[in-house]
């Protein structure tokens, strides 16, 4: 079975270069096929790097991530049309529960892709992100965001020690007001 998914792996890898090069040509695919051979050797996969889904939770995650993508972009717009005196830039540093690092990397990524924040940095131990902000007047308020952030995202796709470190569940305050 694991060889039938490398295989499988490596057609979809070798299928990913050839359409982001735009041409089915022997070239192409022969550096498609040294690309995937390398992919695989630094990345290999197994059966540790599995992600646990739970779709109703995945569902509430991407939610959430809708709604702050939706809020981030009205603010940003906002205060790059206003005046210049209200952007009060800033770097939080968050720590995290102990999440697995696909987690943390979608964390990571979640936090990158919403407009008005950047993650700078992930520290290992103790497990800490931190976050360039374009509005740090309520640094406790930006620290309450990621960790809904998180506790959704562990829900969706953390594994069981990650669950059960879940000390409190901010995830009920997903619904913003």
């Amino acid at each position: 079975v694991r060889a039938v998914i490398r295989v499988i792996r490596a057609v979809a890898l070798v299928a990913l270069w050839v359409l982001l090069w735009g041409d089915l040509t022997v070239a192409n695919v022969a550096g498609g096929v040294l690309v995937a051979g390398f992919v695989m050797v630094l990345f290999p996969s197994g059966a540790s790097g599995r992600v646990p889904l739970r779709p109703v939770a995945a569902l509430r995650f991407a939610a959430y991530f809708a709604v702050q993508v939706v809020r981030s972009n009205v603010t940003v717009a906002r205060t790059v049309i206003s005046p210049r005196g209200r952007i009060n830039r800033g770097i939080v540093a968050v720590p995290l529960q102990g999440c697995s690092d696909a987690v943390v990397t979608l964390i990571a990524d979640a936090i990158t892709l919403t407009p008005g924040t950047l993650t700078l940095e992930v520290v290992a131990d103790p497990l800490t992100l931190y976050v360039h902000v374009l509005d740090g007047r309520d640094l406790e308020a930006v620290r309450r965001e990621v960790r809904r952030l998180e506790v959704l995202a562990v829900r969706a796709f953390g594994d069981a020690e990650a669950l059960a470190g879940l000390a409190v569940d901010d995830s009920t305050g997903w619904r913003i007001s």
